[in-house]
């Protein structure tokens, strides 16, 4: 391998090195749809839409029980309403994957501060989602667990059900279902072409440009 060869190797490794999978950004917007409990759309300042899934938690599936009323209850909390989204990564739909802020309703002149996520699990329509919790802070996670040991305490929302189901098991019945393996093929495909293509042509999409 002659020297020219292996400079141009060792500048690939250093830009491979250099630039990070992920980097921290701020998303400020306006919530314009409430797709389930745990998903929604925020238009920017240059009016183009954005699909943000709330980190750390999971939320009934619509088709589930509690799955409408989690989603009705993020759009009282979010919707129409200016909100911040502090972010470092998508998942393999796109999504933005991010800490949700609003302004507190007791408090209309205050800042972005209070956290979605955590309120849909106080208000007993969410899971903290512990294995899908890397991003949250030590803090965060301590906050998450107790808000819904005491949602489960206090037998709010969906800790009214006797034995409420995990939508994280729910996906996973569902996906062994003879009747939806098109469906469910079709996601896993879908996933699948996004983690290929990723590195090469949606790599400005793992970072939002204000």
């Amino acid at each position: 391998m002659n020297a020219s060869w292996l400079k141009l190797v060792g500048i690939l490794l250093g830009c491979c090195i250099v630039v990070p999978a992920t980097l921290a950004a701020t998303l400020h917007g306006q919530v314009v749809r409430v797709v389930d409990g745990d998903t929604i759309t925020v238009t920017d300042g240059r009016h183009r839409k954005i699909k943000v899934r709330l980190s750390g938690i999971d939320a009934p599936e619509k088709k589930q029980p509690y799955g409408r009323l989690a989603a009705a209850n993020l759009a009282t909390l979010l919707l129409g309403k200016a909100v911040t989204v502090e972010w470092d990564k998508r998942d393999a739909y796109g999504r933005v994957i991010g800490r949700v802020l609003v302004t507190p309703p007791a408090c209309p002149a205050c800042a972005q501060s209070e956290d979605a996520g955590l309120m849909q699990i106080a208000a007993g329509y969410a899971w903290w989602y512990r294995s899908e919790s890397r991003e949250l802070t030590h803090e965060d996670k301590a906050r998450y667990a107790f808000a819904e040991n005491a949602a489960r305490a206090g037998h709010r929302g969906l800790w009214s059900a006797p034995a409420p189901v995990p939508p994280w098991q729910w996906r996973h019945s569902l996906a062994g279902h003879p009747s939806d393996p098109v469906k469910w093929a079709g996601k896993r495909i879908r996933q699948a072409k996004f983690a290929l293509l990723h590195p090469l042509k949606n790599m400005q999409r793992q970072v939002y440009y204000p």
